[in-house]
């Protein structure tokens, strides 16, 4: 035990430490100096409990209580300056799922042995966190670390992040296979269903020769060498992992490396892959098959194949009010038509208004029906047009209908399910691109980009989390939403006299009601002083 005294008169204030197992509180109480059996000795007036549960606002209402009973009157209040403000319910949040996800542990134990001089944990962490709450450039992370409260950033310097982006290049592997023994033990029902699908992104500048390349470029930025992701994720959405490849690299290519990471990293002896219409090729479908991986993949409508498929008579069965399902088998292999009668309809009436002006314009001799999707129809004998009506009747057969090919056992109406899951990876993407501004990129070296990729899908995956959390906690808010109800929670530093402290503002209701939701306690002191030397390689 060991006491502190702060002695003002006869009346004074006492600290004593008292040890409780490996921790070691300090309590305040009040005490009077006397005098006993010819010796001075302390009583204790009050006990005001432990210091770090004792707000100022409790000091301020024993002080006013005493004021009546004192011979100088009440106190007079001190001038109260507000020195800073920072953002503080958002990192509340974003901490909470950080260390739920072990990642400042994961982090820290790979960097053990290596010579960082910094914190790279802490580093990580604010480009991360950055990426979510108000995505810039390296240099735009520090200046967003001074308007936050995330402890451990205010050493923080431009090389610092440089570094930290080089070491998640080189640590990429070995943190994806941690976070997936994580994720699969915390949160995916089923690890065996796993969606995949690819995109591009442009490059600013040349960029790293290996990767940035033209080619077929979604961005529609045919001018910029670009590189190409591919993403898995779980059933749920959650990233499992990604790939890197050249821009020209084509959606075959993709595929094989993503069998690649199936095979020797899932946890699983069974895995089904969802894939679109794009990924598939007869040497994909062989290399699934030949890895034992099982799939359900989209097939172009207008194949031969799928043609048959949609020809077969049966009945569909209802799933929903949007989905419909048959199966059809053929030479050996499993089809599952499916039905959107909602679709379906559009599809119909869009057809009919594309027919409509072809009609009119053939009537009143135009050209401009060459245009567009109204050529399609038009059918020329010398310089007479008419409408194409074979071509009409064929385009119907595929009103809201789509084709599945699958080696799957799975019922109908689950492998129709399982491939519509595949916007989950398209929202990825989008949210990817906006508002998390994986792109442009403006690093040119290889491990920086690819470092940056990282930050991008930890961002991403801090993202997806939140929403599962929401869901499970039964609110319907998307990431953003509830990022913006916590918001106003800020850290407000103050100064009264010669002293200085970190203060909540009182949080609004909406976002104690959706603290309280996660799990989260707002604490009860506040201190910017990261741990002597946490973090530090």
């Amino acid at each position: 035990m060991c006491v502190a005294v702060y002695n003002s008169g006869r009346m004074f204030i006492k600290k004593t430490k008292v040890r409780s197992g490996k921790e070691v509180h300090t309590y305040l109480q009040l005490v009077e100096s006397v005098w006993k059996d010819g010796r001075p000795t302390h009583r204790v007036v009050a006990s005001l409990g432990r210091e770090d549960r004792l707000s100022p606002g409790q000091v301020d209402r024993l002080i006013a209580s005493l004021a009546p009973y004192s011979l100088k009157g009440a106190p007079v209040a001190e001038p109260v300056d507000v020195v800073e403000t920072r953002e503080y319910g958002t990192l509340l949040v974003l901490e909470h799922l950080w260390k739920s996800l072990g990642l400042d542990r994961l982090l820290g134990s790979l960097a053990e042995g290596r010579s960082f001089a910094f914190d790279l944990e802490a580093a990580v962490r604010a480009m991360v966190f950055a990426r979510v709450l108000e995505p810039s450039s390296d240099r735009g992370v520090l200046r967003w670390a001074k308007q936050v409260w995330v402890p451990g950033l205010e050493q923080l310097k431009l090389q610092h992040l440089y570094r930290s982006l080089d070491f998640l290049s080189e640590a990429k592997e070995d943190i994806e296979a941690r976070l997936l023994q994580i994720l699969t033990q915390q949160l995916m029902a089923d690890v065996r269903l796993v969606l995949f699908d690819t995109t591009s992104v442009y490059l600013e500048g040349d960029g790293p020769k290996e990767l940035a390349q033209f080619g077929y470029s979604r961005d529609k930025r045919p001018d910029r060498r670009q590189f190409i992701l591919g993403l898995l994720t779980s059933q749920e959405g959650l990233p499992l992992a990604h790939v890197l490849m050249p821009g020209s690299t084509s959606d075959l290519a993709a595929m094989q490396e993503a069998i690649s990471w199936i095979s020797s990293s899932l946890p699983v002896s069974e895995v089904i892959v969802v894939a679109d219409r794009g990924m598939v090729s007869t040497d994909n479908l062989k290399a699934l098959e030949g890895a034992h991986i099982r799939y359900i993949v989209g097939t172009r409508l207008r194949h031969l194949s799928t043609r048959k498929a949609l020809a077969r008579a049966g009945r569909y069965k209802v799933v929903a009010k949007n989905l419909r399902v048959k199966e059809a088998w053929l030479d050996g292999k499993r089809y599952v038509v499916c039905l959107n009668p909602q679709e379906a309809e559009r599809d119909r009436s869009e057809r009919a208004g594309i027919v409509a002006h072809i009609e009119k314009q053939i009537a009143s001799g135009a050209k401009s029906l060459l245009k567009g999707a109204a050529r399609r129809y038009v059918s020329f004998k010398g310089q007479e047009a008419s409408l194409n009506r074979k071509r009409i009747a064929e385009d119907a057969q595929y009103d809201g209908k789509w084709v599945l090919l699958t080696t799957t056992d799975l019922p109908p109406e689950k492998v129709a399910e399982s491939y519509k899951g595949l916007w989950r990876v398209e929202r990825a993407f989008r949210t990817l691109k906006t508002p998390l501004e994986l792109r442009p990129v403006y690093h040119w070296t290889e491990s920086r980009v690819r470092g940056h990729v990282m930050v991008c899908v930890l961002a991403y995956l801090l993202e997806r989390l939140l929403e599962h959390r929401l869901e499970k906690a039964g609110l319907a808010l998307s990431a953003a939403e509830a990022l913006g109800t916590v918001s106003s929670l800020k850290t407000v530093k103050i100064e009264l006299a010669s002293r200085a402290s970190w203060r909540l503002t009182r949080p609004a209701d909406e976002a104690k009601h959706l603290l309280a939701k996660l799990g989260l306690e707002l604490p009860a002191r506040l201190s910017l002083e990261p741990a002597s030397g946490k973090g530090k390689r």
